[in-house]
């Protein structure tokens, strides 16, 4: 398909690869590459930094440091990196490594697992999932956006007598057409978010607050790790 340019007055418009939106970067393909590499460098930034006074401060004050400049980049539009393939979620994951290294002073060869851990942080892909299964007990208990709301549509059993015939809390995954890696369908709430949620346990998809559902999710979330 050509290229299509825009002519408003004197003014022409011509596409281009990718565009940012409120902070992100999105490209044609909706890979979400471009915008893993940009915060990956605006991180790594910050990273170097704080790794040049981290003898100056302490434990604490290195801790709320790297929470505000680096937790909340990678934080930030996340739920967009949902499907993305597992390079991209493994830079990221190598930056937040890197992150709570500096905090405990840690050796570059250490093993960062435990060090997330004693945080409390949660992985790069877990924290990916948490925002999205949050979206989703807010769209079901009818605090979400709209637009995302009317995506989602409990399950309803083709037959009684099923184990899932009793599980109110299941969501329907929509079927799609085609399987492609690489097809933005793959990659929608409208898909994945379902698919996660459905893999929740029942007691956690059954919460009756959001408190309890957030305490619920991140306990299951670190136990998958």
């Amino acid at each position: 398909m050509p290229a299509v340019k825009l002519h408003i007055g004197n003014t022409v418009i011509e596409p281009t690869e990718t565009v940012r939106n409120l902070g992100v970067v999105f490209d044609s393909q909706m890979s979400m590459s471009p915008q893993v590499t940009s915060l990956s460098r605006s991180v790594t930034y910050h990273l170097r930094n704080i790794s040049r006074i981290r003898h100056y401060l302490d434990f604490d004050t290195c801790n709320n440091v790297v929470r505000s400049l680096i937790l909340s980049r990678l934080d930030y539009g996340n739920i967009l990196l949902l499907g993305s393939n597992v390079t991209e979620i493994a830079r990221l994951q190598r930056l937040e490594n890197w992150a709570a290294k500096i905090i405990f002073l840690a050796a570059k060869k250490d093993h960062a697992t435990p060090l997330l851990r004693e945080l409390h942080w949660l992985p790069v892909r877990e924290r990916i999932y948490y925002k999205a299964m949050l979206y989703v007990y807010k769209c079901l208990a009818g605090l979400g956006p709209d637009y995302l709301a009317s995506s989602l549509t409990l399950y309803i059993p083709g037959r009684q007598g099923l184990r899932s015939a009793t599980d109110a809390t299941r969501l329907h995954v929509p079927k799609l057409h085609y399987r492609s890696f690489k097809s933005a369908a793959d990659k929608a709430f409208a898909f994945i978010a379902p698919k996660l949620w459905n893999q929740l346990p029942v007691s956690v998809r059954s919460s009756n607050s959001l408190p309890v559902f957030k305490k619920g999710l991140k306990t299951f979330l670190f136990s998958e790790t």
